[in-house]
This record gives C-alpha cells, sequence and structure tokens, in this order.
C-alpha cells in the first residue's frame, strides 16, 4: 500500500503482525445535501435522517464496514466530512445558511469521488460504482450546466450512479438534466426521515451483492410523488 495513502483508511492499520481490521470492499456514497437558507424549516428532519441512516446501516455488520459516507453541503459549498465507514461516522448537526450553489456542489462531489477511487486502487481496495445522493429544495443560484455534463459524462463512462431528489419547490428540469437517464424523485410532505431510511434499506443489498450485477432498487411510495 503506498504510503501516502495510509492515513486514508485508518482501519487497514495492523492491529498485529499480519492483521488488519476492515479489508473489505467498498459501497461509496456522497451524500450532496442543500443547505440554503430556504432549508431551515426541514433541518431537523435532515439531521434525524442522517443519524437514521447510520444506526440502520449499523444493525448491518457487513454493511457498517463496507458502506462508506462522504457529506458536502452546499450553501456554501463545504466538505462536511470525507468517505468514512459507517461504524466510523458520526452524523453532524447540519444548519441552513446561504443560497443553493448547486453547480459548485456537484464539482466538490465527483472530485471527491475522482480523488477516493485513486486512494482506493493505490491501496488495492475494491470498490462498488460510487452513489453521489442529491438533495434539493431550490433552484441553482450558480452556474450548474457544466458540472451536470461532467456527472452525466461519468454516469455514461459507467464510473458513477446520480441520485437527484426535490422538493416542492425544486427545479426538476435542472435535476432531470443532472441525473439523466435516472428520473430525479419529488419528495413528499418533507418525508427526509422515511427517505435516509430507504437509502440504507438501498446501500445494504448492494454492499453484499455480485460486483457488475445490476441495482435493483425498491419503490419509494413511502416518501416520493411523481414529478409530473
Amino acid at each position: 500500500m503506498a504510503e501516502e495513502y495510509r492515513t486514508d483508511f485508518p482501519e487497514l492499520e495492523p492491529l498485529g503482525e499480519d492483521m488488519f481490521l476492515n479489508t473489505e470492499r467498498r459501497c461509496p456514497v456522497v451524500l450532496l445535501l442543500d443547505t440554503s437558507a430556504s432549508m431551515k424549516p426541514c433541518m431537523e428532519a435532515v439531521n434525524d435522517g442522517l443519524r437514521l441512516l447510520r444506526d440502520d446501516l449499523m444493525a448491518d455488520t457487513l454493511a457498517s464496514q463496507r458502506v462508506e459516507v462522504a457529506l458536502i453541503t452546499f450553501g456554501p459549498v463545504r466538505l462536511i466530512q470525507d468517505f468514512v465507514t459507517v461504524d466510523r461516522w458520526l452524523p453532524p448537526r447540519l444548519f441552513a445558511n446561504g443560497e443553493t450553489p448547486l453547480g459548485a456542489g456537484l464539482d466538490a462531489a465527483l472530485a471527491q469521488v475522482k480523488i477516493r477511487k485513486h486512494a482506493y486502487r493505490e491501496a488495492g481496495i475494491a470498490y462498488y460504482r460510487p452513489w453521489i445522493w442529491l438533495v434539493t429544495d431550490g433552484a441553482p443560484t450558480d452556474d450548474w450546466p457544466q458540472a451536470a455534463d461532467s456527472i452525466r459524462d461519468e454516469v455514461q463512462r459507467g464510473g458513477l450512479e446520480m441520485f437527484a431528489i426535490g422538493t416542492d419547490n425544486a427545479n426538476f428540469a435542472v435535476l432531470q438534466a443532472i441525473s439523466n437517464p435516472r428520473e430525479p424523485v419529488k419528495l413528499r410532505e418533507a418525508r427526509y426521515r422515511e427517505m435516509f431510511v430507504w437509502l440504507s434499506q438501498s446501500l445494504k443489498p448492494l454492499s453484499r451483492s455480485e460486483f457488475g450485477r445490476p441495482i435493483e432498487l425498491q419503490p419509494t411510495v413511502e416518501w416520493s410523488e411523481l414529478t409530473a
């Protein structure tokens, strides 16, 4: 393992001669969350949802070691948590502030994915196709089309799975441009908690699936509604 990547994977540090804590393949997901000022009424539900996501994944021993979470917020753009396995993740308390720089958020998420994939390869760690899980309640306040093009290019190359979730006030034409060919999902009645539980229930079987197997996602009826 290249020395410069050792600190990226503290769980690979030896416990003793030829003993390692966690050499499991990884299932990386970036939570790209809108924390602009308009999200203030929903932030408690978002924070509760993050805790539910962790608790549900922690109930599955294998998923807790394979699923890695990175958390990026936009409003402004911040890397709140770099990739870490769920058993080492403590969900933060997020607060709402600022505008909706979605384009910059997408760029940051894609950059973090590429950095992590490089680290996996250098450390000799197998990994599933990364996910970006975007949640927003409004329209972008920055220049987003180029970032959307970069995301779609990566999806078409097979290097990424992109999911876009929006509330009533989100611009679904923008979300469609970002998540194409996957349809964006409309969040129903601020059901952030149910959404994050669904995410956990989707990541758990993914984390134990065979490489290259198509994603089989459960219906989102508990927390979504039609966008049309």
